[in-house]
């Protein structure tokens, strides 16, 4: 029988999973001989690629797999999901989610390295000085280094959307919409 209208369906995690993987070496040799970038850059946005496809993937708006990998420290995702709407600007956005969700990250670690910090420095008496002050200074040795990963963490998240537009459009027999 002829069918009409067809249904558009999501890849799984499962399938978002193995062309992370599968493209790990295409994101590295792009990275390296098609932009002619250092070896060692090509290594750092290539580990990016993987981080933004397997832990900080577009889908940590639901309880996906990239969100269950999170363990014991899954609760930073929370606050995230209740802002986020699945495939909203803030978790599928082409050009600022994977930035949004980097930066949401780094201001979360941070505050648990100060506080962490803070307490320490109470319990063991000694004189503490501004944790912030850590943050700045790791951020300024580490500046290229931290955007080149972020680079390699928006190609990772990047090629995930990509793979959305692609399944959902991909019409598949037998369903109805």
């Amino acid at each position: 029988m002829l069918q009409l209208c067809y249904s558009y369906s999501m890849s799984s995690g499962k399938t978002h999973d193995q062309v992370t993987w599968a493209l790990t070496p295409v994101v590295w040799l792009i990275s390296t001989w098609g932009f002619h970038l250092p070896l060692a850059t090509g290594g750092i946005i290539t580990l990016g690629h993987l981080i933004g496809g397997l832990l900080l993937s577009p889908d940590l708006d639901t309880r996906s797999r990239p969100f269950y990998r999170w363990g014991m420290f899954r609760f930073i995702w929370r606050p995230y999901q209740w802002v986020a709407k699945h495939r909203s600007g803030l978790s599928h956005g082409i050009l600022l989610a994977s930035w949004l969700r980097l930066l949401y990250l780094s201001a979360v670690l941070t505050l648990i390295y100060c506080i962490t910090y803070l307490v320490l420095a109470q319990w063991s008496h000694i004189k503490a000085h501004s944790p912030g002050q850590d943050v700045l200074a790791f951020l300024s040795a580490n500046l290229p280094t931290l955007l080149w990963l972020g680079v390699g963490i928006w190609v990772g998240c990047l090629l995930h959307i990509m793979l959305d537009a692609l399944s959902s459009a991909w019409p598949t027999k037998g369903k109805r919409r």
